[in-house]
């Protein structure tokens, strides 16, 4: 992968209206009226008018990245990799909007992960949808044809967003103490989650099925338990009127226990212990 050095301002961010982006060993920094666009960035094949807004340019042009264009398609797009059709010409933004930082999905078709650490599920953010920033730093994981391109964005602590109950993707927060959690309900839990438990870069962006987490807690286990269990705890959440329906309930209701901390790494243990 060839990458020019970009720079869209100081190297570091000298106040909470500055936000770091890191991407291998280039540095870049977003400000609220000069967001950082990324993408494949295929090089025009005719020369490209000049942007309108040159303060919106982000980065210098090399074979690595295109940061000029006619204004319509990839305007101050920074390149990931020219060469790697799996990114998307514009993959995401970091914008500065409401006094909040986000991650933008710009891309059409094309997830992408975020990782908030050790300990903390990998969050799905699907095209069109936006993430407001509320750890720092906040890897970002772009999936290509050829290779993963990783972003760290850094964030100072005063200009993180406050995680506000709607963020969890459900109404409501709960307790494990509230689910009443049994030994067996916590195991069917834990091996069907185990991938977005664990740390980079063994985790992974979706569950088990349930038939791969029985699979994983050995003999005496069936999918068909497995399923009973969680079945059984997202009709606790239900009675609780938290709800979880639809093709991305299972990973929905993850992500929720993760958020809650009713899941923690700390449970692998029962997985490790039952394998």
């Amino acid at each position: 992968m060839v990458r020019e050095t970009a720079t869209a301002g100081p190297e570091s961010p000298a106040s909470a209206a500055q936000v770091l982006v890191c991407v291998g060993d280039d540095r870049l920094t977003a400000a609220p009226a000069r967001p950082l666009v990324f993408g494949r960035a295929d090089l025009p094949s005719a020369p490209a008018d000049p942007p309108a807004d040159p303060d919106r340019t982000a980065g210098s042009a090399g074979s690595g990245a295109s940061h000029a264009g006619s204004g319509v398609d990839t305007p101050g797009v920074i390149g990931l990799d020219s060469q790697d059709m799996g990114i998307s010409r514009r993959a995401l933004a970091v914008e500065f909007d409401q006094g909040v930082w986000w991650l933008a999905n710009l891309s059409a078709k094309r997830n992408l992960l975020l990782d908030s650490g050790f300990g903390s599920a990998m969050i799905t953010l699907r095209p069109g949808q936006r993430h407001a920033i509320a750890v720092s730093p906040l890897g970002v994981l772009v999936p290509g044809a050829i290779y993963t391109h990783r972003l760290d964005i850094h964030v100072p602590d005063d200009a993180l967003a406050l995680r506000r109950p709607s963020e969890l993707g459900a109404s409501g927060t709960i307790t494990a103490e509230d689910l009443h959690l049994t030994e067996s309900d916590r195991e069917a839990l834990a091996a069907v989650f185990s991938p977005l438990l664990r740390a980079w870069p063994r985790r992974g962006a979706h569950p088990l099925s349930y038939q791969e987490g029985a699979d994983l807690l050995g003999p005496g286990w069936t999918g068909t338990a497995v399923r009973k269990h969680l079945e059984r705890i997202r009709q606790r959440l239900a009675d609780s009127g938290t709800f979880f329906a639809g093709s991305h309930a299972k990973d929905d209701l993850g992500q929720y226990l993760l958020d809650n901390g009713v899941l923690t790494a700390a449970d692998l243990a029962l997985v490790d212990r039952a394998g």
